[in-house]
């Protein structure tokens, strides 16, 4: 057996030959970086003490004993834990009854300890999700959980972080402990399938068939088990898909914003690893997807670079003339990038992934508006969702062209509706029969199978105001 030693302290055992990510993940090491074991992120880099260099731990195959020195902020922070509670806490009489909401990201995942009784949140939670290590993005996701091994593994790591979680929550309000009643997740369609056990292999290809479209029940026991505390019996309850790419996190959150509350047109824009729209009135809607690869959740040089930080810098590259409206660097830049402070390049390769990302946005709204048969300007409000649009600065996303100009004065950043909508499912009786009414009346577009999609995701690559 091989050593591995970390920060002085920790030894890890592994075989010669295992590759080094693979052996700090599997100790419990979560790395924020998700390119999917390529090379590309820098993520992954650890200090080796022996040769005093930076190494890539995902492509660094162990074949002798090694120290290395990792630093806290490349990590997700959700490593190993234990809760203990005293007896005396345990026992304390409660009479309120609580619920978990959960939302399941593809890149992050959000919790709250929800009072019942009260509809109040009393503790919050929220990490990256640790499937990040098989892959950044949905596909990469479905790739490896369309076999039965794949997706235990998946759902383990996914389960893993969702106890974790509740274990924070409890630590922090021990007054929960055993009176936990009921759990909601909320997630995109994949999300759900690993929750649920179900392999992914319907959403690899055409027709991409959903086997979750309605609301599914988890058995407790399967969902969560901890020798840390005794649950009481809980119901676990996942919502309703829209279509394979328009999930249970769009829907909910569409009803949570009451986009659909009268006869005026309003829009709900879901800025995350998978870009999901919908466009809706009180009778009748459209949804699609839109894929941002991980350019939106800000997966470049640093771990403390977000994706909200980097429209700014582009937007004030393009103010400058550093940047061109095609995305080409000026001359002195192209070869090598250009220092935006400490730590951070914008590189052409870091350009030209928001450029495809804001350009599948742009054309997904621009789509959805034709398949309506309505102009922009009849869209009376559209609503911002996801962490990357909590932080975005609105002119900015004008000006480079993630949204259309006409969207100027009536957007509205709402942050995390897919857990709103868990939460108010929680709490709210006849919620989850209002999504599923909700979702029988949208319809979803496949810019896959549509033949002028192409012409229009091109015509919007420029870095403009449309």
């Amino acid at each position: 057996m091989i050593n591995v030693t970390v920060n002085g302290t920790e030894q890890i055992k592994c075989n010669k030959g295992d590759n080094l990510y693979q052996v700090l993940t599997a100790a419990g090491y979560v790395f924020a970086g998700n390119c999917g074991m390529k090379g590309r992120c820098n993520r992954c880099l650890v200090w080796n003490q022996d040769t005093g260099s930076f190494v890539k731990s995902c492509q660094y195959i162990v074949d002798r004993d090694i120290s290395i020195r990792l630093e806290e902020e490349q990590l997700t922070g959700i490593t190993g834990h234990k809760m203990n509670l005293p007896t005396e806490q345990r026992k304390k009489p409660v009479t309120s009854a609580y619920g978990i909401a959960i939302d399941i990201g593809t890149t992050t995942i959000g919790m709250e300890l929800v009072d019942l009784n009260e509809k109040a949140v009393k503790c919050s939670f929220s990490t990256l999700n640790s499937q990040i290590a098989t892959g950044a993005d949905v596909v990469a996701r479905i790739q490896a959980a369309d076999t039965k091994e794949g997706l235990e593994h998946l759902r383990s790591l996914l389960f893993s972080d969702i106890q974790k979680g509740v274990d924070h929550m409890l630590i922090n309000t021990p007054e929960a402990v055993d009176h936990i009643r009921r759990y909601v997740l909320a997630g995109n369609a994949t999300m759900l399938s690993i929750a649920e056990g179900l392999t992914t292999e319907n959403l690899f290809g055409y027709p991409f068939t959903l086997k979750n479209s309605d609301i599914r029940v988890i058995e407790q026991n399967d969902f969560i088990v901890s020798p840390s505390f005794e649950n009481a019996a809980s119901d676990v309850i996942c919502l309703p898909n829209i279509a394979a790419f328009s999930g249970a996190d769009i829907a909910a959150g569409a009803v949570a914003a009451e986009i659909d509350r009268d006869f005026s047109y309003r829009m709900l824009i879901d800025l995350g690893t998978n870009g999901e729209i919908i466009l809706c009135n009180k009778e009748y809607g459209v949804a699609t997807s839109a894929a941002c690869g991980s350019a939106f959740e800000g997966c470049f040089r640093t771990a403390n670079v977000f994706g909200s930080n980097i429209f700014d810098m582009l937007a004030l590259l393009l103010k400058r003339g550093q940047m061109d409206a095609e995305g080409v660097l000026a001359e002195p830049y192209f070869e090598s990038g250009i220092s935006m402070g400490s730590n951070m390049k914008i590189d052409m390769e870091t350009i030209r992934a928001f450029q495809l990302g804001k350009s599948a946005i742009l054309s997904g709204i621009m789509m959805l508006v034709r398949e309506i048969g309505i102009e922009l300007s009849d869209i009376a409000e559209v609503c911002i969702a996801g962490g990357f649009g909590f932080h975005l600065n609105l002119t900015n996303a004008v000006t480079l062209g993630l949204f259309p100009q006409s969207f100027q004065g009536k957007m509205k950043v709402l942050g995390n509706t897919s857990l709103e909508g868990a939460y108010l499912s929680l709490i709210e009786p006849g919620f989850i029969d209002t999504i599923n009414r909700f979702k029988e009346k949208i319809r979803y577009v496949d810019l896959s199978n549509r033949s002028d999609f192409n012409t229009i995701y091109i015509e919007h690559l420029p870095f403009r105001t449309y």
